[in-house]
C-alpha cells in the first residue's frame, strides 16, 4: 500500500526581510483509496479561541422542534408502507422522518432531551441510545426495500457544521443511489482486491500499525486511524471490521464504537473546537465495503474567523489543512487512554 505525497516549494521575494529569497513548503497527499488529493500547508498556526456562543443557543430555545412536549406534537410519523414504527424511541432518543429528506429514506434521530450539549458533555448513554435508535430503523428499511444499499448515519453538529438546528440530532440515509463517496470508494475497492486479491481495510489497519504515525489505537474490533489524506481540517477514520450492515453491529462493537466517538468528540473539545460532520457508512451486500466512521471537526481560521472551505475545496474538490495528520495523531493518541 503506497502513502504518496508530493512535496512543493514555492519562492519569493520578501520585503520583512529586504526581499531575500524566502521558501514556503507544502505537500499534496493522495488518498490510498480514492486518490483524493490533499494539501497540507505551511502555515502560522495559532490556537482557537472557545467562540461563545452563549446568545446562539438562548435565541435557539424561543422554538425548537426537537425538545420534549414539541416534537411529539411538529415532527412527522414514518408510513406504514416503509417502516414498522411510526417513530423509533430508546431512552431519550427519538427517530423520526426528516421533513425535508436528501433522497427517499430520510430520517432525524433527536439524541437526547436535552436542548444542548457541549462536545465535552456527551455521555455514553446518550449516544449508544441514539445509535441504537437510528441502526433500528435502517435494519427495518433494509428488510423492507432490497434496494436501499447505500445507508449512512450522519451528524452536523452546530451551525458552523451545516446544522440548522442547535438540539443534537443525527441524520440517516437509505438510498438506492450513491453519492460520490461511495462512488469513487466502491469501484476503487473492487480494483485493490483485483490487483492484490486482498482486503484494503485489513492492509489500511495492518500498515498502519506498522508505521506507527497515523494509528491512533485498535479497541476490540475497530481501528481508530487518523486520516492520511483528510477530507477536512483533520479527519478521524474508524474501521469495524467484523461489521457488514447495521445489523451486525452487536453490544461489545457498539461500546466501542461509542466510545472511540466519545474520545475524539473530548479530543476536538480540547482544541476549542465546537463542530463537527460525521458520517457512518455502509454498503450493504457488498464484502468488499467495510463499515467506517469519519469524523472532521469544523473551525473558522483564526486570527481572521476564516473559513476553512474555499474555492480549493468548494470549486475544486481540494481539501486544504494546516495541520498534519501525524501531529493529530500524537496529540489524540495522548488523551486517548484518560
Amino acid at each position: 500500500m503506497e502513502f504518496v505525497k508530493v512535496l512543493k516549494t514555492s519562492r519569493f521575494l520578501d520585503p520583512v526581510q529586504g526581499y531575500a529569497e524566502v521558501k514556503r513548503y507544502s505537500e499534496v497527499r493522495y488518498d490510498p483509496l480514492t486518490g483524493h488529493s490533499s494539501r497540507i500547508l505551511e502555515f502560522p498556526v495559532r490556537a482557537v479561541q472557545r467562540a461563545d456562543i452563549a446568545e446562539l443557543i438562548k435565541n435557539s430555545r424561543q422554538f425548537c422542534p426537537f425538545c420534549p412536549g414539541v416534537a411529539e406534537q411538529v415532527t412527522p410519523k414514518f408510513h406504514p408502507d416503509l417502516a414498522s414504527c411510526e417513530r423509533y424511541a430508546i431512552g431519550e432518543a427519538l427517530c423520526v422522518p426528516n421533513a425535508f429528506p436528501y433522497d427517499e429514506n430520510g430520517a432525524v434521530t433527536i439524541m437526547t432531551h436535552q436542548h444542548y450539549v457541549s462536545l465535552g458533555d456527551f455521555t455514553p448513554g446518550i449516544m449508544t441510545d441514539a445509535m441504537l435508535c437510528c441502526i433500528q430503523y435502517l435494519k427495518d428499511i433494509a428488510e423492507r426495500q432490497a434496494d436501499m444499499l447505500y445507508q449512512s448515519i450522519n451528524w452536523n453538529y452546530m451551525p458552523q457544521a451545516g446544522g440548522s438546528i442547535v438540539h443534537p440530532h443525527l441524520q440517516l440515509a437509505a438510498s438506492s443511489s450513491p453519492t460520490n463517496y461511495y462512488a469513487a470508494a466502491v469501484p476503487a475497492l473492487r480494483r485493490y482486491h483485483k490487483d492484490h486479491g486482498r482486503d484494503f481495510w485489513v492492509d489500511l489497519a495492518d500498515e498502519e500499525h506498522r508505521r506507527g504515525e497515523r494509528l491512533i489505537a485498535t479497541t476490540g474490533s475497530l481501528s481508530w486511524i487518523v486520516a492520511f489524506a483528510p477530507m477536512g481540517i483533520f479527519d478521524i477514520v474508524g474501521i469495524l471490521h467484523d461489521v457488514g450492515s447495521p445489523g451486525d453491529i452487536c453490544v461489545e462493537v457498539l461500546e466501542n464504537l461509542v466510545a472511540g466517538m466519545l474520545k475524539v468528540m473530548r479530543y476536538i473539545d480540547s482544541l476549542n473546537m465546537n463542530s463537527l460532520n460525521m458520517s457512518l457508512y455502509f454498503h450493504l451486500g457488498n464484502p468488499l465495503f467495510t463499515p467506517h466512521l469519519r469524523i472532521c471537526p469544523r473551525v473558522n481560521i483564526p486570527p481572521f474567523d476564516t473559513s476553512q472551505i474555499n474555492y480549493m475545496g468548494m470549486l475544486h474538490g481540494e481539501t486544504l489543512t494546516i495541520l498534519k495528520p501525524e501531529d493529530i495523531c500524537s496529540g489524540i493518541r495522548g488523551s486517548w487512554n484518560n
